[in-house]
């Protein structure tokens, strides 16, 4: 064979004239030299380049991040930087042309010379417009405070006072710590520390607060204690040693759990589709806590009280044959210091009382007539309903419509999140709403957040009133990037129950109903956040009633969030892997015993650090700035839900 005489071509392959030399097929197949940046000649005969021209002004000075020398906040997230000083070229005056302060050649024309255009713009600001040390930042500059230097206690504070940035958004109307009643302080406790974890985060540069600290972050890092017993032992077991969402995880799990998954022997897969070995983790702790609280689905009475005050199979059938004077009788006496014996030969020499609705149909049989109670929704007729987060007021207009039936004389105070504008945009009808509720004698309240309740003014005075609190499909609000089951995120659905049934110790009557009603198969507000929360702060799980046979069901539902201005869950929209025979009404009642409960269970987020090294969610395969921005919005978001501020 052979091969085809070939010519000399150019880079876009078109023969060179003149050249009839051929070219081994190697070369002449060989891709073109690629074009250098900045060349505005043209190459071989191609057309010229696009690329601007490399500036003839002298480059900027280079910054290089160093350990020990003078620091610099800059608008790199606060590394440390160190200003090198080049050394200076003398230069002659030439006559004719322009020098700046620093004896340097400026390339801007004489005043008397037309400007030259060359159609791009530098792309290098002057030093005079950023003000300071080439670089812009939202506080100024401060001097540098060696920690060494400080006397013991002495706090390594900026002299500028706390305050919080212009930028976010703030809820202007709540009291001050100061101005809350003594005994109510306490259930605003777990928000206020939340806030100032959130605040002061060591990563923290212009997105959450304008206090500057005076020595470097990496200094006001806390260094991290090392897992210590099974949680060392898991970490090295599974090779996950740098894997800080895994570590994120454990450390706040708790330590029995931990070893329970060391029993069993238990680890994550590696391959586990898009679930990372901290979901994975995290969503086995979580199933294994779950295995303490009675089951998600329904729970009728006697199962409740049978978990609640651990008795027996013998026992528990023994209530299940009593009629309903004598089971409400035992279960509102029971307090494990009496045999159940003694209260069943007390039970028969009570006599009813039949004024009251809770002794009515004595004889009937006992577990069918106390069930009928939640499903019913036969509730005390003189004390006041709360309604919380009800984002179109529907679930309120049927509650107001349910005690006007009934002939209740108390009131409805119904709440929303959201701000009355917000509600506009999303519900056209919501002003008829809430006119209708207001015909019912109801209180409508907007922008109310329910973890802190203790804040609001107008909520002063309402201490002990409410005999029933409603609270349907809570949600912590959705982050874009992660599941709702995320530990990154999770943190702020368990916590939202936490502080709520702290807040309502302050304002539920006792023995006053709480319902939550939320999907057992959710993943954000699980059932086991709703029970151990309700149970750390003294309020009984009584049942669980599935949503179809209770008496409220009927409302429409809504997101809570901008998709209800295209569409609502009734049209068809469904969450996945929940169904409606999965929703479930979660029924307690407030029982104090005067004693004071312990601290409040809140689940601290993970570090900046945390998030900035992890490849999580929606950090996968971004670049060290996207992520450093991306965080920072992420963490201005934390923010504002603490703040009990509306933003989904």
């Amino acid at each position: 064979l052979i091969w085809p005489r070939t010519r000399a071509v150019d880079v876009y392959g078109r023969p060179l004239s003149g050249s009839s030399r051929p070219l081994p097929k190697r070369q002449a197949m060989r891709a073109p030299p690629p074009r250098s940046r900045g060349s505005s000649g043209p190459i071989g005969r191609g057309p010229p380049s696009r690329d601007p021209p490399r500036s003839s002004r002298p480059q900027p000075t280079r910054w290089r991040a160093l350990d020990n020398s003078r620091r610099s906040r800059s608008r790199d997230n606060g590394r440390r930087y160190n200003y090198e000083e080049e050394e200076e070229e003398v230069v002659e005056p030439v006559p004719g042309r322009r020098y700046n302060n620093a004896g340097q050649e400026d390339d801007q024309p004489l005043p008397d010379e037309p400007d030259a255009e060359d159609g791009f713009e530098d792309p290098v600001p002057a030093a005079e417009e950023l003000g300071y040390d080439g670089f812009r930042d939202d506080a100024e500059q401060e001097e540098v405070v060696d920690p060494d230097s400080l006397e013991g206690g002495e706090d390594i504070v900026s002299e500028v006072e706390e305050e919080e940035d212009d930028d976010l958004p703030r809820r202007e109307d709540d009291l001050a710590l100061e101005e809350v009643p003594e005994e109510m302080r306490e259930s605003v406790e777990g928000n206020m520390e939340l806030k100032r974890i959130l605040s002061t985060d060591s990563m923290t540069v212009s997105g959450t607060s304008k206090r500057r600290r005076q020595n470097s972050d990496d200094s006001l890092q806390t260094p991290k204690q090392p897992l210590e017993g099974a949680k060392a032992e898991v970490t090295v077991k599974w090779r996950l040693e740098n894997d800080v969402a895994s570590r994120y995880v454990l450390e706040s799990a708790e330590m029995e759990d931990v070893e329970r998954l060391l029993e069993l022997n238990w680890m994550p897969a590696r391959h586990e589709g898009q679930k990372s070995a901290a979901e994975q983790i995290s969503e086995r702790l979580i199933r294994q806590r779950e295995t303490k609280c009675p089951p998600g689905t329904g729970v009728d009475v006697v199962l409740a009280f049978k978990h609640r005050s651990k008795l027996g199979a013998e026992e528990e059938k023994t209530l299940r044959e009593l009629c309903h004077k004598d089971l409400r009788h035992v279960i509102t006496h029971y307090d494990g210091t009496r045999p159940i014996d003694d209260l069943l030969n007390e039970a028969g020499m009570v006599m009813p009382e039949e004024d009251k609705t809770t002794d009515a149909a004595p004889q009937k049989p006992g577990l069918k007539a106390l069930s009928r109670f939640n499903r019913l929704e036969l509730i005390d007729p003189i004390a006041d309903a709360l309604v919380v987060g009800d984002a179109n007021l529907t679930f309120s207009t049927l509650l107001a419509q349910h005690r006007e039936g009934l002939g209740h004389v108390g009131r409805i105070v119904a709440t929303t999140f959201e701000t009355i504008e917000t509600l506009r945009e999303r519900y056209p009808e919501i002003d008829s709403t809430v006119k209708d509720l207001e015909d019912k004698s109801a209180e409508v309240l907007h922008n109310v957040d329910c973890t802190r309740l203790a804040v609001d003014p107008r909520f002063l005075g309402m201490t002990g009133k409410f005999g029933a609190v409603y609270y349907n499909f809570p949600h912590a609000g959705v982050v874009k990037g992660f599941f709702d089951g995320h530990p990154f995120v999770r943190w702020r659905h368990e916590n939202l129950m936490h502080l709520f049934f702290r807040a309502l110790r302050c304002f539920v009557k006792p023995d006053g109903t709480v319902k939550v009603s939320s999907n057992s198969n959710a993943t954000g507000v699980r059932f086991s956040d709703i029970m151990m929360a309700a149970s750390s702060n003294e309020f009984l799980h009584v049942e669980t009633v599935p949503f179809l046979e209770w008496q409220l069901r009927t409302y429409r539902r809504s997101y809570g969030d901008r998709r209800d201005e295209r569409r609502r869950p009734d049209d068809g929209d469904i969450y996945r892997s929940q169904r409606a025979h999965s929703d479930m009404v979660y029924c307690f009642r407030y029982a104090p015993t005067g004693s004071t409960p312990p601290k409040s269970t809140i689940r601290y987020p993970p570090s900046k650090t945390d998030l900035l090294t992890s490849n999580e969610g929606r950090f996968k395969g971004l670049s060290e700035a996207a992520r450093r921005r991306q965080i920072e919005d992420l963490w201005n978001l934390f923010l504002t839900y603490v703040q009990g501020i509306h933003v989904g």
